[in-house]
Protein backbone atom coordinates (compact mmCIF):
# COMPACT_ATOMS: atom_id res chain seq x y z
CA UNK A 1 0.00 0.00 0.00
CA UNK A 2 1.47 3.36 -1.00
CA UNK A 3 1.67 6.17 1.55
CA UNK A 4 -1.14 8.69 1.76
CA UNK A 5 0.35 12.17 2.24
CA UNK A 6 -1.09 14.29 5.03
CA UNK A 7 -3.04 17.25 3.71
CA UNK A 8 -2.84 20.14 6.15
CA UNK A 9 -4.90 23.28 5.55
CA UNK A 10 -2.88 26.05 3.89
CA UNK A 11 -4.27 28.55 6.42
CA UNK A 12 -3.39 26.20 9.29
CA UNK A 13 -5.56 25.64 12.35
CA UNK A 14 -6.50 28.39 14.79
CA UNK A 15 -8.45 28.96 17.98
CA UNK A 16 -8.12 32.75 17.67
CA UNK A 17 -5.17 32.92 20.10
CA UNK A 18 -2.70 30.54 18.43
CA UNK A 19 -2.42 29.18 14.93
CA UNK A 20 -0.72 25.96 13.87
CA UNK A 21 1.05 26.07 10.55
CA UNK A 22 3.76 24.27 8.67
CA UNK A 23 7.29 25.64 8.97
CA UNK A 24 9.06 27.59 6.27
CA UNK A 25 12.59 28.80 5.62
CA UNK A 26 11.86 32.15 7.28
CA UNK A 27 11.14 30.32 10.58
CA UNK A 28 14.63 28.80 10.90
CA UNK A 29 16.18 31.64 12.98
CA UNK A 30 13.25 31.69 15.45
CA UNK A 31 13.34 27.91 15.80
CA UNK A 32 17.10 27.90 16.43
CA UNK A 33 16.78 30.69 19.01
CA UNK A 34 13.96 28.91 20.87
CA UNK A 35 15.52 25.45 20.86
CA UNK A 36 18.83 26.72 22.21
CA UNK A 37 17.05 27.09 25.55
CA UNK A 38 18.60 24.32 27.72
CA UNK A 39 15.18 23.18 28.99
CA UNK A 40 14.19 21.85 25.54
CA UNK A 41 17.08 19.39 25.03
CA UNK A 42 16.87 18.55 28.75
CA UNK A 43 13.50 16.85 28.20
CA UNK A 44 13.50 16.01 24.48
CA UNK A 45 15.66 14.33 21.87
CA UNK A 46 16.51 17.67 20.27
CA UNK A 47 20.30 17.83 19.76
CA UNK A 48 22.47 20.07 21.88
CA UNK A 49 24.00 22.35 20.77
CA UNK A 50 21.32 23.22 18.21
CA UNK A 51 22.07 25.17 15.06
CA UNK A 52 20.71 26.12 11.67
CA UNK A 53 21.73 22.77 10.18
CA UNK A 54 19.66 20.97 12.83
CA UNK A 55 16.63 23.14 12.08
CA UNK A 56 16.97 22.50 8.34
CA UNK A 57 17.29 18.76 9.00
CA UNK A 58 14.07 18.93 11.07
CA UNK A 59 12.41 20.79 8.19
CA UNK A 60 13.44 18.06 5.71
CA UNK A 61 12.25 15.31 8.07
CA UNK A 62 8.95 17.17 8.55
CA UNK A 63 8.40 17.30 4.78
CA UNK A 64 9.24 13.61 4.44
CA UNK A 65 6.83 12.69 7.24
CA UNK A 66 4.03 14.69 5.64
CA UNK A 67 4.62 12.99 2.28
CA UNK A 68 4.72 9.55 3.94
CA UNK A 69 1.57 10.24 5.95
CA UNK A 70 3.31 9.41 9.24
CA UNK A 71 4.19 12.75 10.82
CA UNK A 72 2.63 16.18 11.13
CA UNK A 73 5.03 18.69 12.70
CA UNK A 74 3.62 22.20 13.06
CA UNK A 75 4.69 25.47 14.55
CA UNK A 76 2.56 27.17 17.19
CA UNK A 77 2.43 30.84 16.22
CA UNK A 78 0.62 33.88 17.57
CA UNK A 79 -2.70 34.13 15.69
CA UNK A 80 -2.31 37.91 15.28
CA UNK A 81 1.34 38.63 14.58
CA UNK A 82 2.57 35.19 13.46
CA UNK A 83 5.61 35.04 15.77
CA UNK A 84 6.83 31.54 16.61
CA UNK A 85 5.74 30.48 20.10
CA UNK A 86 6.64 26.80 19.94
CA UNK A 87 5.97 23.57 18.10
CA UNK A 88 3.61 20.62 18.35
CA UNK A 89 3.61 17.44 16.28
CA UNK A 90 2.11 14.02 15.88
CA UNK A 91 4.53 11.25 14.97
CA UNK A 92 4.44 7.65 13.82
CA UNK A 93 0.83 7.77 12.70
CA UNK A 94 -0.20 4.18 12.03
CA UNK A 95 -3.50 3.97 10.13
CA UNK A 96 -3.83 0.22 10.83
CA UNK A 97 -3.84 0.67 14.62
CA UNK A 98 -5.07 4.27 14.75
CA UNK A 99 -2.18 5.12 17.08
CA UNK A 100 0.35 7.93 17.06
CA UNK A 101 2.47 9.87 19.51
CA UNK A 102 2.71 13.59 20.08
CA UNK A 103 5.29 16.06 21.33
CA UNK A 104 5.59 19.78 21.93
CA UNK A 105 7.86 22.56 23.11
CA UNK A 106 7.35 26.26 23.80
CA UNK A 107 9.95 29.04 23.64
CA UNK A 108 11.12 30.10 27.11
CA UNK A 109 9.80 33.64 26.67
CA UNK A 110 6.31 32.31 25.86
CA UNK A 111 5.85 29.67 28.59
CA UNK A 112 3.11 29.71 31.19
CA UNK A 113 0.46 31.29 28.94
CA UNK A 114 -1.36 28.16 27.74
CA UNK A 115 0.12 28.05 24.24
CA UNK A 116 1.25 24.40 24.46
CA UNK A 117 -2.22 23.30 25.63
CA UNK A 118 -3.93 25.29 22.89
CA UNK A 119 -1.61 23.92 20.20
CA UNK A 120 -1.85 20.34 21.46
CA UNK A 121 -5.65 20.56 21.59
CA UNK A 122 -5.87 21.86 18.01
CA UNK A 123 -3.51 19.22 16.65
CA UNK A 124 -5.10 16.32 18.54
CA UNK A 125 -8.57 17.33 17.29
CA UNK A 126 -7.19 17.40 13.72
CA UNK A 127 -5.52 13.98 14.21
CA UNK A 128 -8.78 12.47 15.45
CA UNK A 129 -11.06 14.14 12.90
CA UNK A 130 -8.88 14.13 9.78
CA UNK A 131 -6.09 11.57 10.19
CA UNK A 132 -8.01 8.65 11.66
CA UNK A 133 -6.17 8.61 14.97
CA UNK A 134 -7.95 6.71 17.74
CA UNK A 135 -5.24 6.97 20.41
CA UNK A 136 -2.53 9.59 20.87
CA UNK A 137 0.33 8.88 23.26
CA UNK A 138 2.70 11.18 25.11
CA UNK A 139 5.89 10.05 26.83
CA UNK A 140 6.90 12.59 29.46
CA UNK A 141 9.84 12.54 31.84
CA UNK A 142 8.48 12.53 35.43
CA UNK A 143 10.51 15.65 36.36
CA UNK A 144 8.95 17.70 33.54
CA UNK A 145 6.12 19.20 35.60
CA UNK A 146 5.13 21.80 32.99
CA UNK A 147 4.65 19.15 30.31
CA UNK A 148 2.68 16.93 32.69
CA UNK A 149 0.31 19.85 33.43
CA UNK A 150 -0.17 20.51 29.69
CA UNK A 151 -1.02 16.85 29.06
CA UNK A 152 -3.54 16.69 31.89
CA UNK A 153 -5.16 20.03 30.96
CA UNK A 154 -5.66 18.70 27.42
CA UNK A 155 -7.39 15.55 28.71
CA UNK A 156 -4.57 12.99 28.53
CA UNK A 157 -4.70 10.17 31.10
CA UNK A 158 -1.65 8.87 32.92
CA UNK A 159 -1.24 5.14 32.33
CA UNK A 160 2.04 4.26 34.00
CA UNK A 161 5.80 4.50 34.21
CA UNK A 162 7.93 3.17 31.36
CA UNK A 163 11.29 2.37 32.93
CA UNK A 164 14.46 3.22 30.98
CA UNK A 165 12.23 3.96 28.00
CA UNK A 166 13.99 6.62 25.97
CA UNK A 167 17.50 7.98 25.53
CA UNK A 168 17.70 11.71 26.17
CA UNK A 169 21.20 12.91 25.48
CA UNK A 170 23.48 10.12 26.68
CA UNK A 171 21.15 8.77 29.37
CA UNK A 172 18.21 6.37 29.19
CA UNK A 173 15.29 7.99 30.98
CA UNK A 174 12.08 6.79 32.57
CA UNK A 175 8.96 8.20 30.94
CA UNK A 176 5.38 8.48 32.08
CA UNK A 177 2.94 7.14 29.49
CA UNK A 178 -0.10 9.32 28.84
CA UNK A 179 -2.85 8.61 26.34
CA UNK A 180 -5.72 10.55 24.79
CA UNK A 181 -8.79 9.03 23.19
CA UNK A 182 -11.25 11.10 21.14
CA UNK A 183 -13.76 11.25 24.02
CA UNK A 184 -11.06 12.59 26.40
CA UNK A 185 -10.13 15.73 24.46
CA UNK A 186 -11.07 18.91 26.32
Amino acid sequence: MSPVPIEFPAEGLSDGIVRLRLMGDADIPAIVEAVRDPEIPRYTRVPEPYGEGDARHWQRMASAGLRAGTDLPTLIVDAEDGRVLGAVAVHNLDPASGRCSAGYWVAATERGRGFARRGLTLLCRFAFDELGAQRIELWIEPANGSSLRVAEATGFHREGLLRSFMPIGDVRRDMLMYSLLPKDLR
